[in-house]
């Protein structure tokens, strides 16, 4: 009998209310069909700690929570993560595997079984497995950089170039690159829809991971994508209707486009993963979490941005450092020795504004790695900008910090520990849209016990429930 191919698509963030706003306005869609064919649930995360997805995705796939798996920050140093990611036990077992884009899977693997391994777009360098994928990595890492903050940051022409040729070696598809140029075009017809620039970075990712699917052939693999969830944190007020007169809220009718596009990009792909799949193989869609409304009045004039964290490292004397991408506004320092990053997260929580208020939250300390988050909260125009720490004084741009506004406004979604969880058969007929809630620990090691019969491994915390994947 032949193994089947499981083909993970993760979603991420993406709750059912957006789904069901797709699917309503396009009844004869992918995901509809999915949802009328296949099987459905809905995911409960329970995790004390912060939702975050850097620590949510590790949780789904390792089948425990971020006290366990040790994941808590983007930038966090490797050597101190725990568990067991589900794609291990296959590799050992000699089922070949591929990874696109995961979040926390940097370095990339070189798995036993063959495959491919390609890190998120947080990751500490563009080496990939295979490595040929370097130089699309490379520009990911620079887009990432770039608009980390706001989507309005100048394209390099030359970048954009020499990246676009490099994309059509490797697997972009005439259909993306029309989508790309259309893109850029309305750009520069209304500056607003460079807002929508992150969620485009999800037709060259996905064309390259379809093509290393196709070439390398894994019985398992499973593609991240974000570009959804950029879209719901920023514009659920202007796309969900009932937000506007909740929230007091006018809606723009540029953004109110952004989360149905960014869904209907994710719909074409997973319309290309049923048409490949064959009898028995199966397509599961899944967010570790979902997003939900949140009250978009707070002021975003000018937020702090961290630009240079190497000069921030100056200032609290802990020795070098280099500044790893996260999301705003999040930040993340990587230290020579755990002593010298002991040091920063010591301090950082002591450097206060001219007010005696703290700069820095969220302090974390995980081996060679500090993560932090910069205040949220817009800096006010009598503000000197001006820091102290133990008798020192500096200027904000003296420590590497900027006051920047973005593009959109304030958030109107945030995390909520209910994500998703659909399964489709190829061949075979689903139980519907259910929904029942199960367990988001449960997802991984039910994975791995009943569709390939392969014992999970101890440390993972979660059981093996009888209603998935059967």
């Amino acid at each position: 009998m032949r193994e089947p191919t499981v083909v993970l698509y993760e979603l991420n963030e993406v709750p059912w209310r957006l789904v069901d706003a797709f699917v309503a306005d396009h009844p004869g869609s992918t995901l509809a069909r999915l949802l009328r064919e296949g099987t459905t649930w809905t995911t409960v995360n329970e995790d004390p700690a912060h939702l975050s997805p850097w620590r949510t995705w590790p949780t789904f796939h390792r089948s425990m929570y971020a006290a366990d798996h040790n994941s808590f920050e983007l930038g966090q140093d490797p050597a101190t993560f725990r568990g067991t990611d589900l794609w291990e036990p296959l590799d050992e077992a000699g089922i070949r595997v591929g990874t696109f884009g995961l979040l926390q899977t940097w370095p990339p693997r070189r798995h036993r079984s063959g495959g491919f391994s390609v890190p998120d777009t947080f990751a500490r360098d563009a080496a990939t497995e295979p490595p040929e994928l370097g130089t699309f990595q490379r520009f990911n890492l620079k887009m990432t950089s770039e608009n980390a903050y706001s989507s309005d940051a100048p394209l390099s022409a030359r970048d954009l170039v020499r990246t676009g040729l490099d994309l059509v070696r490797r697997g972009l598809t005439p259909a993306s690159a029309v989508q790309l140029a259309a893109h850029l075009v309305r750009e520069r017809r209304e500056p607003r829809v460079q807002a929508a620039r992150p969620m485009m970075q999800v037709l060259p990712a996905f064309d390259l991971y379809w093509r290393l699917h196709r070439t390398h052939r894994p019985r398992f693999s499973a593609f991240f994508t974000n570009h959804v969830a950029a879209m719901m944190h920023r514009y659920w007020g202007d796309a969900v209707p009932e937000y506007a007169p909740a929230f007091d809220y006018e809606p723009d009718p540029v953004y109110a486009t952004f989360c149905d596009t960014a869904m209907a990009l994710a719909d074409r792909q997973l319309a290309r993963v049923e048409r490949a799949l064959r009898p028995g193989d199966r397509l599961v869609v899944a967010a570790s979490m979902g997003q939900g409304p949140i009250d978009h009045r707070v002021d975003t004039s000018g937020l702090l941005v961290l630009d240079d964290g190497s000069a921030l490292a100056r200032f609290l004397g802990s020795g070098p450092a280099e500044q790893e991408l996260a999301m705003h506004p999040m930040c993340s320092l990587a230290f020579d020795t755990v002593d010298a990053a002991a040091r920063a997260a010591r301090a950082l929580p002591q450097v206060l504004d001219h007010r005696g208020a703290p700069l820095f939250e969220r302090v974390e300390q995980q081996g060679r790695s500090v993560g932090f988050s910069t205040r949220y909260t817009a800096v006010a125009d009598d503000d000197p900008r001006t820091a102290h720490l133990e008798g020192m004084s500096a200027t904000y741009g003296e420590l590497g910090l900027a006051v920047r506004e973005r593009m959109g406004g304030s958030n109107t979604a945030y995390h909520i520990p209910e994500g998703i969880l659909v399964d489709r058969e190829i061949g075979a007929t689903g139980r519907g849209d259910v929904r029942r809630e199960i367990h988001v620990l449960d997802v991984a090691p039910s994975l791995l016990a009943t569709v390939y019969g392969v014992v999970p491994p101890p440390e993972m915390k979660g059981g093996v429930d009888g209603s998935l994947f059967r």
